[in-house]
């Protein structure tokens, strides 16, 4: 296995499309997300990666068999369903970065032609990590889940971090170093279409959101019915 792909702009494309589209279909998920914690709320995916302590993560699954019937299950269908989904998300994001610190690398000389390929496949770590953590969250779903002991708890959180932290470690860096590629007037012409189809993606999905903020905003209102 080669430690230095030259990897075509149209594959970064592909999987940064593939990761829009499933990050919105996620996003419509979450708008079924509740909990029974004092009183019925919403939550998100990012209340049970993060929670403040082992008991408030198997309380707020708890709150979801606590919640009528119907509420019930459709939030439980849909954590589990944005947790399958995950599964492809995983790919979708994190081929994107190893595509972008890999396309940043094979720029640079030196130090910074080892360090974006050593980003790049670090990649592969953070998409372990969160695989781990997944499966944890698959095994917490039950009407009575048990509290995890401290020391798990904290392997979970550090496993959190380390993913997030080597993610974001890498686009930002990429992004930033591949602005400044841009900037300096060190890029092909024929990338250029790359960047146009890029920025389709983005705008097509930004469309879809604003369509379904009326359907989030009826849902809410429909929510604060239930609740009062």
């Amino acid at each position: 296995m080669h430690f230095y792909l030259d990897i075509s702009w149209m594959y970064f494309c592909i999987f940064f499309g593939a990761m829009l589209l499933i990050s919105f279909i996620m996003n419509l998920q979450n708008m079924n997300f509740y909990t029974m914690h004092v009183v019925i709320r919403k939550f998100s995916i990012i209340d049970l990666e993060f929670p403040a302590s082992a008991l408030e993560l198997v309380t707020f699954i708890k709150g979801i068999f606590l919640l009528p019937v119907e509420l019930s299950k459709k939030s439980l269908r849909s954590l589990k369903g944005q947790l399958f989904l995950d599964y492809l998300f995983m790919p979708a994001a994190y081929g994107s970065i190893f595509i972008l610190c890999m396309k940043v690398s094979l720029k640079m000389v030196s130090f910074g032609h080892i360090l974006f390929a050593i980003l790049a496949w670090l990649q592969v770590i953070a998409w372990l990590c969160d695989i781990i953590k997944n499966i944890y969250l698959f095994n917490k779903i039950g009407p009575a889940p048990a509290v995890s002991k401290p020391g798990v708890h904290i392997a979970c959180q550090v496993l959190e971090m380390l993913k997030w932290g080597i993610a974001l470690t890498g686009a930002v860096c990429s992004i930033a170093a591949i602005f400044y590629f841009w900037l300096v007037g060190r890029y092909s012409e024929h990338s250029i279409q790359y960047l146009l189809i890029i920025a389709a993606e983005i705008i097509v999905i930004f469309i879809a959101k604003k369509i379904t903020i009326k359907s989030e905003k009826e849902n809410l209102q429909k929510f604060q019915q239930t609740v009062s």
